[in-house]
């Protein structure tokens, strides 16, 4: 008996960050169009595996920069990911991932305390 991938018909809405997310951004903000660092570990395969079951959309800061998603566009190819879409806008996604990001629970944070907060890669 031989396995048959079946796929989603609907596939929800991923969103994903760009910067700490898929490009591992180790040498920090050097313009919308340059992007200067090689992707975070296991990209690459996440986002061509997560293509079986979610539309897979980049929204980032970059994105309503003059040449950032461009610049985003061109180092995918680059780095050998498949094609994703590109947001302008933040899309209205089932699942965000973010490193700059804290998932709200119900119950609010101490302002105070958010000032301490510091991204994977820092």
């Amino acid at each position: 008996m031989t396995s048959i991938k079946k796929t989603r018909k609907f596939k929800p809405v991923l969103s994903l960050d760009f910067d700490g997310v898929l490009h591992w951004y180790r040498n920090g903000w050097k313009g919308a169009a340059v992007i200067d660092d090689d992707p975070t570990p296991g990209a690459v395969e996440f986002v061509t595996n997560a293509q079986n079951y979610f539309k897979v959309v980049i929204y980032s800061s970059r994105s309503n920069q003059p040449g950032g998603t461009e610049a985003m566009q061109a180092w995918m190819k680059k780095h050998g990911f498949p094609e994703v879409e590109f947001a302008k806008e933040k899309p209205k996604a089932f699942l965000t991932i973010d490193d700059r990001a804290i998932n709200f629970q119900g119950k609010w944070f101490d302002p105070q305390e958010l000032l301490k907060f510091k991204p994977w890669n820092k």
